[in-house]
């Protein structure tokens, strides 16, 4: 929906990284032409090594064109899909670890490339994180596979907390400004797996009822990287324009726990080896 949204205006181009390529190009027909406005390419969050290729993509695109304002938006969202025998819990992987994994080494390869045109970042994250009980022991359960009760909520709060203590690096060293943003409550698919499936179509009205449309939703998230005051500030939360926490200065108590959060994604992610040169 937020490229829908942003692909209306004239002067923006899009590099849209999609798990279903083929779907994406149907969506997007214009991408299939000799100078396409919207291009689609392939990114697998499941996947590190598809994650670190898109980098490759991502820092490209960003870097070419002419002036202009840049912005990344990290908007992939699942809430308790279906598990995997392996690997990270996908709603950990996908609502913090790739994101975690796409915007840190997109930042050290701008800082390695002294790249100065600034890039506006938004990771979306939801108020539902206030129902988060994360500790240092749920971060090791969830490394051996048992994420909890509550793993969308705590891998949004993993989200916030590393916002929190990265933020000012990234936008020194790699001139990208991290912020964290709100969609709100949104009529989308979010919510299909948290029922019994021939129950959520029955939700439909009561869902237009009392959500935003998706179309809101995007551009609340938009919004928040939009604004003037992206790139003047870092790490803040909001809704929209709205600004609902500094999150660099409201988290301080908790930064040695944020701290820790980022060690352990840092691991998790082997971010310190693909930085480094890592052979996908």
């Amino acid at each position: 929906e937020l490229a829908i949204q942003l692909r209306r205006h004239p002067s923006v181009s899009l590099l849209l990284g999609c798990r279903d390529v083929r779907r994406a190009g149907l969506l997007f027909p214009e991408a299939q032409g000799s100078e396409p406005k919207v291009r689609v390419v392939p990114l697998e969050l499941l996947d590190f090594d598809s994650v670190q290729s898109f980098v490759d993509e991502a820092h490209d695109f960003l870097r070419g064109g002419g002036e202009g304002l840049r912005l990344l938006v990290n908007n992939a969202g699942v809430m308790r899909p279906p598990g995997r025998a392996t690997g990270f819990d996908p709603t950990w992987q996908t609502n913090f670890l790739a994101p975690f994994l796409l915007t840190e080494l997109l930042a050290r390869r701008r800082a390695t490339d002294r790249s100065r045109q600034v890039v506006r970042a938004v990771q979306v994250s939801s108020r539902l994180e206030r129902r988060s009980e994360l500790s240092q022991e749920l971060l090791d359960a969830v490394a051996r596979g048992s994420p909890g009760e509550h793993a969308y909520a705590d891998a949004k709060r993993a989200m916030m907390l590393w916002t929190s203590v990265r933020a000012q690096s990234l936008a020194f060293k790699g001139f990208l400004y991290s912020h964290c943003a709100t969609p709100g409550m949104v009529d989308s698919q979010l919510g299909r797996h948290s029922m019994n499936p021939w129950l959520w179509p029955l939700t439909k009205p009561l869902r237009m009822m009392l959500l935003r449309t998706p179309a809101e939703g995007a551009l609340a998230v938009a919004s928040a990287g939009l604004r003037s005051q992206a790139t003047e500030t870092f790490g803040r939360y909001l809704d929209g324009e709205q600004e609902l926490e500094d999150l660099v200065l409201e988290r301080m108590g908790e930064k040695r726990f944020a701290t820790a959060v980022v060690k352990w994604a840092t691991e998790a992610t082997a971010l310190e080896q693909r930085a480094a040169g890592y052979d996908r």
